[in-house]
């Protein structure tokens, strides 16, 4: 693609798959940072000792960066490096200034979800950037999920009718596989755990999916004995439209791998499915069983649409993130990118308005 790219936050357990989609994308990693350390590129070694969900498969970590500059100073990188776009796996409470000197410096922002600690960590910013033409883009993968993609494109047609109530549920393995000296454990540094974390890949799929913001929140969450974020967090929420829904999130499994489920139900019609696997689990397909009362299904109103995931490109969760790169660096210099700085921004908002609520013991609304 002819990008030339600094990584910033080389500590990252995502990194080693994601220098990997780089180099399957063709995008030159010229410079990279870990803030406040100077790395050693030639010893730069796979993480595959990380007791974490993303595997590395031992891959030649250094290889994949070879010849690229190497700072100390995020914002150095930024200023001098003459990179197109900063590819950030960062904390969250310092990531908002880093974007803030790539938008000063016209570089574009590729950014671990959820980008900031707050809202109003990234909303000067974000405004910044649309005045700019400046594009920073979180990590929300699952807009490039098939059978998201499906679910998304069947409620615009109206397959659904009314969309009463959603169901979702997303959870990982317990902190006992997890690096929980690593800031994204520590409330200083991240806010929070399992929301924080993993919970907002759904927390952004879900009202995308229904194009439909949420509106109002009450939620719960379960304290961790390990670190002082939270380990799972349970979700009330509302939508502009009036749709109802439940999100439960958090390390719960004793086991690695996923449990997942989405549940859409209509006046019309329903869906029940997974969204998807990860290569840990083995499954042969991610299966989609949508029931439907229009007549046009009455002679099978149950059917299942077997989804048969490739996962050659990243093997973790399947291609589907790779795809997300790739219209990310397909799209950037224009802003045709899946998701945008305000939707990150949106992000923030509903993950602020549940933290609240646990604080306060009610439903709070999100602010827009």
């Amino acid at each position: 693609m002819g990008v030339n790219v600094g990584y910033i936050g080389v500590d990252h357990h995502h990194r080693d798959p994601y220098f990997a989609i780089a180099s399957g994308l063709g995008v030159d990693i010229t410079a990279v940072c870990e803030p406040g350390r100077r790395i050693d590129l030639d010893n730069l070694a796979a993480m595959d000792d990380r007791p974490d969900e993303i595997t590395t498969e031992g891959q030649d970590a250094a290889g994949l960066v070879a010849g690229a500059m190497v700072y100390e100073d995020p914002h150095r990188l930024v200023a001098d490096s003459g990179v197109d776009v900063v590819w950030i796996t960062y904390r969250n409470d310092t990531t908002p200034s880093i974007v803030e000197t790539a938008v000063d410096h016209g570089v574009h922002v590729i950014s671990e979800k959820p980008i900031g600690r707050t809202a109003a960590d990234l909303e000067a910013v974000a405004r910044r950037a649309n005045e700019t033409n400046v594009t920073i883009s979180p990590t929300t993968f699952y807009r490039k999920n098939p059978i998201a993609i499906d679910l998304r494109d069947r409620v615009q047609d109206g397959f659904f009718g009314d969309v009463w109530t959603v169901q979702g549920r997303f959870n990982a393995s317990q902190l006992v596989y997890r690096n929980t000296t690593h800031y994204i454990y520590d409330e200083e540094t991240s806010r929070g755990g399992a929301l924080q974390w993993i919970g907002p890949h759904w927390v952004d799929m879900i009202p995308w999916i229904l194009d439909d913001p949420i509106t109002k929140v009450n939620a719960q969450f379960h304290d961790a004995a390990e670190v002082d974020v939270e380990s799972g967090a349970v979700l009330q929420f509302e939508t502009a439209g009036g749709t109802l829904g439940t999100y439960h999130t958090g390390y719960y499994l004793n086991e690695r791998g996923k449990d997942t489920h989405l549940g859409v139900y209509g006046s019309n019609a329903q869906a029940r499915t997974p969204i998807h696997h990860d290569s840990l689990q083995h499954e042969p397909t991610v299966p989609l069983e949508l029931t439907a009362g229009d007549s046009d299904w009455s002679g099978a109103p149950r059917r299942t649409i077997e989804y048969e995931f490739t996962y050659d490109r990243f093997p973790a969760w399947g291609d589907y993130v790779q795809d997300y790169f790739e219209a990310f660096f397909e799209g950037y210099a224009t802003g045709d990118v899946p998701a945008t700085v305000d939707d990150a921004v949106q992000l923030l908002r509903v993950l602020d308005a549940a933290y609240e609520s646990d604080n306060r013991g009610e439903w709070v609304d999100v602010d827009r």
